[in-house]
């Protein structure tokens, strides 16, 4: 009797427990769980459409461009296992609103929200202690940040965020209002893209202890005209002030000693007010840059943002390694020589986050049980356990995690393991920098997002059968100056061929062929304008005007579509501020969200 008891007990548990579980299997599965792609507790991509996300409690990273270029995310949700936001990792989510980093939440990457044009409000936790350049590039409608009054890492005054002491200048948010910027005392060092893409500042006064301007810092501004340097400055860097057309002047005082003969590239009306024989007499001359002797410009810009806001009490600053590294991120990353730009810096100046790696006296970290030292830009000393060394190239310097950093500097892998199906993966040969030669074979139709980004390619002929060049795929090749196009790729994502030499030097004007305005690849996709025409008109027979292609071009007033042209791309004629006419385009079938964002045209009375 009690056997049979025990035995119909132990049948009930066991079948109880089977519904306990097949219960719970059904809870467990979160609506769009599907749309995670989770390795152990980093958030590698995230391939959902839904306008609200909440992430995983069980993520603690979310990794490099894991939701970069989403749509459709309106609202995001971080849980409170969050510790750290990768390079990118929201990067032209143009639907994005609002987002609110918990305390949990220690580190922040490089560009981790940049080209969020939609976001208007950002609040920043307590635990933040490691800040990336150009977080917030190109968040045009980001005028104002909340940092928790706990956090002793940043500090928000003026539309602009600094760290704790106001040393450093992180970013002048590119929402920010009033007309001009006078920097505050405090500030000694201004971060690379510090002042990207910002809308409203017609006049900006450096503190009297900068003494460097850097890479991208005033580059691609919509309305700057003058700027004054004081005379603590000794240097400019690369593309420090590019692609700035509204620029009229900078004083640049004879403590000035070494200025990049790129500073100004795009600057087509720029005059420099200096001394007779400096430094910047000298530069002006070499590059064809008027100059104007022993004038001055009005040093007491009013700054009503500043006066209708208390400046608030200084907080202490916690030193930590992560504040370098973050530099050698931005200046090797989005831009990106940009974050920029190099993300070795944009070359293109479109954003990507990147910039000529600056050398390193010392840094070690532990990877696959070795240490490795890092001692210069390419250089890296491996000793093992068995006190042997020996040397490996490589220019892959921006540490995420220990396990995305093990992976980084393995060998290019495969085409076995890179390819599904027709298709090149997502990220298949991503900052292998080893890679410089590479065949594509002739059964591939579409080039994955990101799938050849920051490697060694120095060229690339793309067979006839391909179709489809995805978000990012070239993206931030250095070395990459040939690229052959054929007539079969009738789909080229955002970002494809930004800062890359091929792109870069055809919008400088130095590479070699057509010297036509227009850049017209594939089956008639127009990529890139380089021209500074108020009226444009578009060459008959194009089908498509790319992505971005005439992004920040401000002095554009007036563009004629021809009726050939069919769809317009996501951030074509962004930033265009003087663009109000828009005539033709009788053949328009699609007009991607945000092509029109930041001019004075509405893309629904184009819509068809």
């Amino acid at each position: 009797m009690n056997k049979k008891v025990i035995v119909a007990t132990a049948a009930l548990s066991a079948g109880i427990l089977l519904l306990l579980t097949v219960v719970i299997g059904f809870q467990t599965k979160a609506k769009g769980e599907d749309d995670f792609r989770i390795n152990g507790t980093i958030l590698t991509a995230y391939v959902g459409t839904d306008t609200f996300v909440s992430v995983p409690s069980t993520v603690t990273t979310i990794g490099e461009g894991a939701f970069a270029g989403n749509t459709t995310l309106q609202s995001i949700e971080l849980p409170d296992s969050l510790r750290e936001i990768g390079y990118n990792a929201f990067g032209d989510c143009t639907a994005l609103i609002s987002v609110t980093i918990p305390d949990s939440v220690t580190k922040v990457g490089p560009g981790a929200f940049k080209g969020c044009s939609a976001l208007t409000l950002a609040d920043l936790g307590a635990g933040i202690s490691s800040w990336g350049s150009g977080v917030f590039n190109d968040c045009t409608s980001l005028s104002k940040v909340i940092v928790d009054e706990k956090n002793n890492y940043l500090l928000y005054y003026n539309g602009a965020l600094y760290n704790g002491d106001m040393s450093m200048l992180y970013q002048v948010l590119a929402g920010r209002t009033g007309d001009s910027y006078a920097m505050p005392d405090e500030v000694k060092e201004i971060d690379t893209y510090a002042f990207w893409n910002q809308q409203n500042i017609k006049n900006v006064k450096v503190s009297p202890n900068v003494t460097e301007i850097p890479s991208y810092a005033m580059s691609s501004m919509g309305s700057v005209e003058n700027v004054i340097l004081p005379d603590s400055v000794s240097s400019i860097a690369e593309k420090a002030f590019a692609n700035n057309t509204t620029l009229k002047q900078v004083m640049i005082p004879a403590s000035v000693n070494s200025i990049q003969d790129n500073a100004f590239a795009n600057s087509p009306n720029v005059k420099i007010l200096t001394t007779k024989n400096s430094t910047a007499d000298q530069f002006g001359q070499k590059q064809k840059i008027p100059v104007i002797y022993d004038a001055e410009l009005p040093t007491d810009f009013n700054d009503s943002n500043a006066d209708q806001e208390d400046k608030p009490q200084l907080k202490h600053q916690t030193t930590t390694v992560t504040t370098t590294e973050e530099k050698t991120e931005q200046t090797k990353e989005e831009t990106s020589k940009e974050e920029t730009s190099a993300a070795q810096s944009t070359q293109n100046d479109e954003n990507p986050l990147d910039t000529k790696e600056p050398g390193v006296v010392a840094k070690t970290r532990i990877i696959n049980g070795k240490a490795v030292v890092l001692i210069g830009k390419s250089n890296q000393k491996v000793y093992g356990g068995t006190g042997s060394n020996s040397s490996i190239e490589t220019s892959q310097t921006q540490e995420t995690s220990e396990e995305s950093s093990s992976e980084q500097e393995t060998q290019p892998t495969s085409s076995k393991q890179t390819v599904d199906g027709d298709t090149i993966k997502q990220r298949a040969y991503y900052k292998q920098n080893n890679l410089t030669n590479y065949t594509i074979s002739e059964k591939i139709k579409e080039i994955g997002r990101l799938s050849f980004a920051q490697s060694g390619l120095q060229s690339i002929e793309i067979p006839s059968n391909v179709t489809t060049i995805d978000y990012g795929a070239f993206y931030g090749c250095q070395d990459l100056k040939e690229v052959t196009i054929p007539d079969s790729v009738i789909s080229i994502g955002t970002k494809a061929f930004a800062d890359t030499p091929w792109l870069d030097n055809w919008l400088d004007g130095t590479s070699k062929g057509s010297e036509d305005d227009f850049l017209i690849v594939g089956d008639h996709i127009l990529l890139a304008y380089r021209g500074n025409s108020a009226k444009v008109e578009i060459p008959e027979g194009v089908k498509q005007i790319g992505s971005e292609a005439f992004k920040n071009h401000q002095e554009l007033t007036q563009i004629t579509i021809p009726d050939s042209v069919s769809k317009i791309g996501a951030d074509a004629f962004r930033n265009c501020s003087s663009l109000t006419r828009v005539d033709g385009g009788a053949g328009l079938q699609t007009i991607v969200r945000g092509a029109f964002y930041g001019t004075q045209v509405s893309e629904d009375s184009l819509a068809k």
